[in-house]
């Protein structure tokens, strides 16, 4: 018994001394404060925010001045906690917001995020869960609204988005569906409007969208059809013009570029221009039918003109400037059956810029709109456009992290989501 007791005695007398270090974490704007067991970081480290962050590109994980520490750095609340043993991430591993509030929980073993996932919002909502498995996304994983509706639902197989995954809005009703192999796209793809019609129709392969593609505008007609070699347009395409909702065009792409004789017809299915491309780029528009004031059937020489849509009584329905083979420059639209103006105002690359009056049949101007520049498609990663002209948003989704202490912080790889 004596024995017993002179060895615990012992095993505490000699038990390696812990003491308080401070540690850079991954850059000069995170220091880490916790103890170290014979040079080793040991039990729970509180990681901290610089009050005014630099950016910088450069790593940092040496031992930082506790003087540094105390006069730059928000010691109220810490950003990360993190248990290690043996200086490797080992237990909960948990983020959080400058409020406080929790944002991220995961588990390390043996510096391996794994088991359960969770995110939350800053309200306390989840809004990311899934399982991990030795570092890699396994079984379904789902993204949450801040109202508590799903988001997506996607499964993964080591690390590798497999099968059917699902987009909702925010009420439920399901925005797109495509399938994965082996985390790329494969196979088809559809999105909805809100009332479930089909808003976009298409095909991957190999993580590249090919076949034939169509796509309706909000009054379900064709906004465009045609067919996709190796991501890229090719062969017949039909289009709404971007400038007059109900007009198409018809003619061929190469190489993803415009090319030759494209026919403009228009709401009524009438051939109304011809338009001529080289490259891309718009040469020259022949119009087909009369109008008020329409002294050459040549509206476009050379890239440079002035586009003229008429109504089948002769009126202008709208004009404005081609430059350079490209619509910019000012446009006007006009009332039916009228030469009295509804709107005008500028038009560059296709797209609505800068302030556009809207006028009452008396010529008043009843409103205003500024229009800023932004992207031709809609913003997000799984809206219709994104996820087929830039299949190269999706990783190759391998989410192995090695140990992931010196990638801080682990848990960016995780937040992409397809």
């Amino acid at each position: 018994m004596l024995n017993i007791v002179l060895s615990i005695l012992l095993s505490f007398l000699f038990q390696a001394p812990e003491e308080q270090a401070y540690f850079y974490f991954g850059n000069d704007n995170l220091i880490g404060v916790g103890n170290l067991v014979e040079g080793k970081k040991s039990g729970e480290w509180k990681v901290y925010s610089k009050t005014n962050p630099v950016l910088s590109d450069d790593s940092n994980f040496n031992q930082a001045d506790p003087d540094v520490f105390k006069k730059y750095f928000n010691q109220e609340m810490p950003a990360y906690v993190i248990n290690f043993i043996n200086d490797v991430p080992d237990g909960i591993f948990q983020e959080n917001y400058p409020s406080g509030a929790i944002k991220t929980l995961g588990i390390f073993e043996n510096g391996v995020l794994t088991k359960e996932f969770k995110e939350f919002y800053e309200n306390g909502e989840l809004e990311y869960a899934g399982r991990l498995e030795r570092g890699k996304k396994e079984g379904e994983w789902h993204e949450y609204y801040e109202n508590g509706q799903v988001k997506s639902s996607i499964s993964y197989v080591e690390g590798l988005a497999e099968g059917e995954a699902v987009y909702y809005d925010s009420d439920g009703r399901i925005e797109s569906k495509l399938s994965f192999s082996n985390g790329k796209k494969d196979g088809v793809y559809q999105s909805f409007f809100q009332d479930g019609e089909l808003k976009e129709k298409g095909t991957f392969q190999d993580g590249v969208p090919t076949g034939e593609w169509v796509s309706f505008d909000p009054d379900k007609n064709i906004e465009f059809r045609g067919n996709l070699e190796e991501g890229v347009r090719n062969g017949e395409w039909i289009e709404e013009l971007e400038v007059m909702i109900g007009y198409y065009r018809n003619g061929n792409y190469e190489k993803g570029l415009k090319e030759g004789r494209w026919l403009v017809s228009d709401t009524a299915g009438n051939q109304v221009q011809v338009e001529n491309y080289k490259g891309g780029k718009l040469i020259s528009v022949i119009a087909l039918q009369q109008g008020a004031g329409l002294k050459n059937e040549y509206l476009v020489k050379k890239g440079n003109g002035q586009l003229i849509f008429y109504d089948d009584q002769g009126f202008i329905k709208a004009k404005g400037k081609v430059s350079k083979g490209e619509i910019n420059g000012r446009w006007s639209f006009y009332f039916p059956g009228s030469d009295r103006l509804s709107s005008s105002g500028r038009i560059e690359s296709s797209e609505r810029i800068g302030t556009w009056n809207f006028y009452s049949f008396e010529g008043e101007i009843i409103d205003q709109i500024v229009y800023k520049p932004e992207s031709k498609f809609v913003t997000g990663t799984n809206t219709a456009e994104a996820l087929r002209t830039n299949h190269s948003l999706l990783r190759n989704g391998n989410d192995a992290l090695g140990t992931a202490y010196s990638k801080f912080s682990p848990f960016a790889p995780l937040r992409t989501v397809y």
